[in-house]
């Protein structure tokens, strides 16, 4: 399991480098608008949401690759790239995978720290399958016979999107269930100073997440 978690805190750092890297992509273009900087831009975004996908694969490595052995075709895991599919068959594998995004801890009146969950304002499942689609079609240049892709919407949108991913990974926890391990992985990030700090909970028996 040492390996695995070297692998997503690896992962997410290289995330948070990227989404970095996006938004100074980003601010390029808002200033001279070339064309380069914003799709530079949406190339790094769409590689950090890849980064989220495969660092979720870790911790439930031989599970996810027991499942896609099942495939009746292209089954083998490691030639896998399409963040959105990942997540998809993630779901199947272990349903509470999905960075749960937190509230700062709270202590309370016993010395212990609490956390809340987060309601709003951050990149959930569906979004973030959505937002990984939609970047696809910015990756080629356009048919110019075909429809206008609306580039600059998309760029003046790009901002909040970003935010929302922070918002995610800031401070959140993941649930495991293996036959190693079960318990959460709790992670503190920053994009500011691209660091990853991992707190990590065993639990004594199989548990349930709720909302």
């Amino acid at each position: 399991m040492e390996e695995l978690q070297n692998i997503y805190l690896e992962s997410v750092k290289d995330a948070l480098f990227r989404l970095k890297a996006c938004e100074d992509l980003l601010s390029s273009y808002h200033r001279n608008k070339s064309i380069i900087f914003i799709e530079s831009a949406i190339l790094q975004l769409r590689k950090a949401l890849e980064l989220i996908a495969f660092a979720a694969i870790a911790p439930n490595k031989h599970e996810y690759e027991k499942f896609r052995n099942k495939a009746e075709s292209h089954n083998d895991y490691r030639k896998d790239f399409k963040a959105s599919s990942i997540l998809k068959a993630l779901r199947k594998v272990n349903k509470d995978f999905y960075p749960i995004p937190l509230t700062e801890a709270k202590l309370t009146q016993t010395g212990d720290y609490h956390y809340d969950r987060k309601k709003e304002n951050f990149l959930t499942v569906s979004k973030f399958i959505t937002l990984y689609d939609k970047l696809g079609k910015y990756l080629h240049v356009d048919n110019p016979w075909g429809s206008n892709k609306e580039l600059e919407n998309f760029a003046q949108s790009m901002v909040g999107e970003i935010n929302l991913i922070k918002s995610l990974l800031s401070l959140y926890f993941t649930v495991i269930r293996t036959k190693d391990f079960t318990g959460v992985w709790v992670l503190s990030t920053s994009t500011e100073h691209v660091s990853v700090k991992i707190i990590v909970g065993l639990a004594d028996s199989n548990f349930t997440v709720t909302s």
